[in-house]
């Protein structure tokens, strides 16, 4: 059995070793640049709590497991409380027997946290998860897409999966973009204009916390920031360019009034995948609307992004459609009224809360 410890600086280079054994395909610029994004990350974010600790799992003197915590603030009815975000959960190959996996997951949980949250597990993460008392709350586990150019969209899965020869998709494509042009056009779709009330700026950290009192408003659990934790979370999240190119828009009102706000990473082309989408009550459709308007004349063939409950009606009524995919969501609490809020949807749960904005794996 492996012996557990909290995992210390002079530990990264031993972890960023483990790193390459478990996701040898992840390729680094160099071992110092990892070793610099985990000191980064672990170490030197705004929210560090020396309570809340990362572990490693040690055999014969050598690290063979690792999980990643990073520590957040929330509220909770308006209480501050304190979060822990998983990451980086990996195991050495050679060592995969289960009982270090779960010894490591144990010993995240055991900290003082309120709220445990991990948003990209896999199946194996997700079954283990069950048996010690998480959930992975159906409605945050669920994603919508909305489709943009149709044909562009139906086009690239078929690649994707191989379905079809590629040189019969590539010659359907001068075609298909004809087709998408024109449904652009057309009602209810409208994608070729911008309501005529409504601007957009670059969005920054003071924008989004002088609304975020009115964006959450309803939430019994949302997200507590400051501006320079607002700040340094931004500026992480546009260095990830696995997705694409970040673009953060504000949307005002008469030119001035701030109702919103939306950030995705572009993939012209393909699929862009929305980090977060915010609006004061009753503007949340218009500010979606928005994001469909720009990402198509940014030349993206659908938008995806994970389900904020609150706004199922909006998401329906422009002809988006839901699924469950991708990595799961987890959380763990041992408060019961925190637990209950999360599983009725009660809760302002981002993929910017969590661990998907992070660029340990792919850039």
């Amino acid at each position: 059995m492996a012996t557990l410890r909290t995992f210390a600086e002079d530990d990264i280079p031993a972890a960023v070793g483990l790193f390459g054994r478990v996701y040898p395909k992840e390729r680094w610029t160099s071992q110092a640049a990892c070793e610099a994004y985990f000191r980064e990350i672990l170490f030197d974010n705004p929210w560090r709590d020396l309570d809340l600790p990362s572990w490693v799992a040690e055999e014969d003197g050598r690290i063979t497991g690792f999980a990643g915590v990073m520590p957040r603030r929330m509220l909770f009815r308006g209480r501050p409380i304190r979060v822990a975000v998983g990451c980086q959960f990996m195991v050495d190959p050679n060592r995969r027997d289960g009982l270090t996996a779960l010894q490591l997951a144990r010993a995240a949980l055991s900290g003082p946290q309120d709220l445990f949250i991990a948003d990209g597990a896999n199946e194996s993460s997700r079954r283990m998860w069950s048996g010690i008392g998480g959930t992975a709350p159906l409605l945050y586990n669920l994603h919508w897409t909305r489709p943009l150019r149709t044909v562009q969209f139906a086009l690239s899965l078929l690649e994707e999966r191989r379905a079809l020869p590629s040189a019969l998709t590539l010659s359907a494509r001068p075609l298909g973009a004809l087709v998408d042009a024109l449904a652009a056009r057309l009602h209810p779709n409208r994608l070729d204009r911008k309501e005529v009330d409504l601007a957009e700026d670059p969005l920054d950290a003071a924008a989004m916390l002088a609304l975020l009192p009115d964006v959450a408003d309803g939430s019994a659990l949302q997200p507590e920031y400051d501006a320079r934790s607002l700040a340094w979370l931004l500026e992480q999240t546009a260095r990830k360019t696995r997705h694409g190119k970040l673009r953060a828009c504000a949307v005002l009102e008469g030119g001035q009034r701030l109702i919103g706000w939306y950030l995705y990473y572009l993939r012209a082309g393909g699929v862009s995948e929305v980090v977060q989408v915010a609006a004061c009550n009753g503007s949340f459709g218009r500010v979606l609307q928005q994001l469909f308007t720009d990402a198509w004349r940014q030349g993206a063939a659908a938008v995806r992004g994970r389900l904020d409950p609150r706004h199922v009606q909006e998401l329906s009524d422009r002809h988006c459609w839901f699924r469950r995919e991708g990595t799961w969501t987890l959380v763990h609490s041992r408060l019961a009224d925190i637990a209950a809020a999360i599983q009725q949807g009660n809760a302002f749960l981002s993929r910017l809360e969590g661990e998907w904005w992070l660029r340990f794996q792919g850039g």
